[in-house]
């Protein structure tokens, strides 16, 4: 009696987990996912530059950012200081990035680059 309740026991269980793992495996099938290199589409760079006077919105000077970044840059908008921020396009890699600031903190006629990053307010406790 005790042997049967334990084998049958046994089998539920084994037949429990089985179903289990074919829905979790189900589960992940059907969801796509973005290989590592795709996951960053674009970033925001921060720039300022040394003529405060400049319009870096103009298509021919944006155009010659992107030149000199050998990358795809978007004004987005003005920041108060000065600065100005710029969205690259088709980044796949922390490195990319990088390898872009290093290539506009090059310029003349810029003062600093950075990554725009988003800052997030602490909740007082």
């Amino acid at each position: 009696m005790f042997g049967r309740i334990l084998v049958s026991s046994l089998i539920g269980l084994i037949f429990l987990v089985s179903c289990g793992a074919a829905l979790d495996h189900t589960a992940a099938d059907n969801v796509k996912t973005k290989p590592a290199k795709q996951l960053l589409k674009s970033a925001q760079l921060i720039i300022k530059f040394r003529d405060h006077t400049l319009d870096p919105s103009r298509n021919d000077f944006v155009q010659g950012l992107s030149r000199d970044a050998k990358a795809t840059l978007v004004y987005v908008r003005p920041m108060s200081g000065g600065a100005h921020v710029f969205r690259v396009e088709n980044i796949s890699d922390a490195a990319q990035i990088a390898e872009v600031i290093k290539r506009l903190s090059g310029r003349q006629d810029v003062l600093y680059v950075e990554q725009d990053t988003i800052m997030y307010r602490q909740q007082e406790k």
